[in-house]
C-alpha cells in the first residue's frame, strides 16, 4: 500500500472562558502551557506530535482559527498554514472550509483533523493508532474517528456506542480494531456513564477525524448541502460565504447522520483539557500533584485542606480548612470557586464583559 499523503488541520478557536482567568477572548487555552513545563503550548505540542508522520510546512499543514487570534497563533506556528475565520461558527464550517482548500490541492489526500488542547502520555502508540486510521481512510470511503479508551467514568465527554468489525479488504479477516459506530451519544449522567465503561462496547468521543478530503466533501453535499450552495453563489470568497454557513457541529451536522462512520481505538493516556477540574487526571503527567490537590502555579501553604486546584503562579496561597475550591489569579483577576460549578466559569466571564471587558 502506497504511503497516504497527510495534512494536518489543527482546529484553534475558541471563546477563552473555561480556564479564566487564565485564558481570555485573547488568549485561548491552546495558547497557554499548563504544569512545570511553561515553554511550549498546547498548540505547539499538538504541532509537534505529528512530526514524523504529516511533512512540514504550510502544504501540508494548517491551522483554523478566529480573525482574532491569527497574529497569537501565527507567532507560535510560523511555517503553517493559518485559516482565519472571519466569524465564529462551531466545527462544521471550519472543517468543510479546509476541506475545500486541501481538496484543491489533492482531492485523495487524508485529512488528520485535531483540536489543540489534548494530552497525549504514550506518543508512539497514538502515532500507530494514527497511521493505521489514515491508512484506512486512504483506501476507503468511510468516515474515520478516533475514539479513546475510557479510563474512568467520565460525564463531561460524548461517547461513541461501538458495532461489529469491520472486514478488511483483502476478506473477511478484520482490519486491526476498526469497528463501525453505531451512535454518537451525548455526555451521560455518572451512573450512565459508568455502565459505558463496564460495558467495554462504548468509546469517548475526543473529536478527532481523518477522511479523504472528497469523502466528507461528499458528506456535506449530502447531510448539509447549504455548504455548497453558500459557497458557490459566493464564488468561493470566504467573507462572503462564511457568515452564511450553518453554526453547528461536525457531529452534529454530519456524524451523526452518516452511514460509513468507522472507529480506531485510542489507548494511550489521552486526555482532554476541558475545564479547571480536568487537571486533577492530568496532575501526575503535569508533575502538579501537592498535599492541597494539585497545583500548577505559585506557591501553597495548606493547612487542613484537601482537594483543591490552585494556579497563581508568583503568588503565595495559604488554604485554611477549605476542600474541594478552585483558585486561580492571573493578571488583576481572582477566581475562586467550587469545583462543581466549573463547567458555569463561563457565568462568570460574562459578567466580567459586562464590568471589566479588558479582563475578558
Amino acid at each position: 500500500m502506497n504511503k497516504p499523503s497527510l495534512h494536518l488541520v489543527v482546529m484553534a478557536g475558541g471563546s477563552g472562558t473555561r480556564f479564566w482567568p487564565k485564558s481570555t477572548s485573547q488568549r485561548p487555552k491552546q495558547l497557554l502551557s499548563f504544569g512545570k513545563d511553561t515553554s511550549e503550548t498546547l498548540l505547539v505540542h499538538t504541532l509537534k506530535r505529528f512530526d514524523g508522520l504529516v511533512p512540514p510546512g504550510v502544504e501540508h499543514r494548517t491551522i483554523v482559527t478566529t480573525r482574532q487570534l491569527k497574529h497569537a497563533v501565527g507567532e507560535q506556528a510560523p511555517d503553517v498554514a493559518v485559516l482565519a475565520e472571519p466569524a465564529g461558527r462551531n466545527t462544521a464550517p471550519c472543517v468543510y472550509w479546509a476541506a475545500r482548500a486541501i481538496f484543491e490541492k489533492d482531492p485523495r489526500a487524508v485529512m488528520l483533523v485535531m483540536p489543540s488542547d489534548h494530552y497525549i502520555a504514550d506518543l508512539a502508540s497514538f502515532k500507530r493508532s494514527v497511521m493505521q486510521a489514515a491508512e484506512w481512510a486512504s483506501s476507503h470511503d468511510d468516515l474515520v474517528t478516533l475514539g479513546v479508551k475510557p479510563s474512568r467514568p467520565e460525564t463531561g465527554y460524548g461517547y461513541l456506542r461501538l458495532g461489529a468489525p469491520v472486514a478488511g479488504s483483502a476478506g473477511p479477516a478484520t482490519h486491526g480494531d476498526c469497528r463501525k459506530v453505531e451512535a454518537f451519544v451525548e455526555k451521560p449522567k455518572f451512573d450512565k456513564a459508568r455502565e459505558f465503561v463496564e460495558s467495554g462496547n462504548y468509546l469517548w468521543n475526543g473529536g478527532m477525524f481523518l477522511w479523504r478530503a472528497e469523502v466528507i466533501l461528499k458528506a456535506f453535499a449530502e447531510f448539509m448541502p447549504e455548504m455548497d450552495q453558500v459557497w458557490n453563489r459566493s464564488d468561493g470568497k470566504v467573507e462572503v460565504a462564511y457568515p452564511q454557513m450553518t453554526a453547528t457541529s461536525i457531529d452534529y451536522g454530519v456524524m451523526e447522520k452518516a452511514k460509513n462512520v468507522v472507529t480506531f481505538t485510542l489507548d494511550c493516556g489521552w486526555d482532554d483539557l476541558g475545564s479547571w477540574t480536568s487537571l486533577e487526571s492530568l496532575s501526575e503527567v503535569l508533575e502538579a500533584r501537592h498535599e492541597c490537590g494539585v497545583l500548577t502555579g505559585g506557591q501553597v501553604i495548606s493547612v487542613d485542606s484537601t482537594g483543591n486546584i490552585v494556579d497563581a503562579p508568583g503568588k503565595l496561597i495559604a488554604l485554611l480548612g477549605v476542600e474541594n475550591l478552585i483558585v486561580v489569579q492571573h493578571g488583576n483577576a481572582i477566581l475562586v470557586a467550587r469545583k462543581d460549578r466549573a463547567q458555569d466559569i463561563k457565568l462568570i466571564v460574562e459578567q466580567v464583559k459586562k464590568k471589566r471587558p479588558e479582563l475578558a
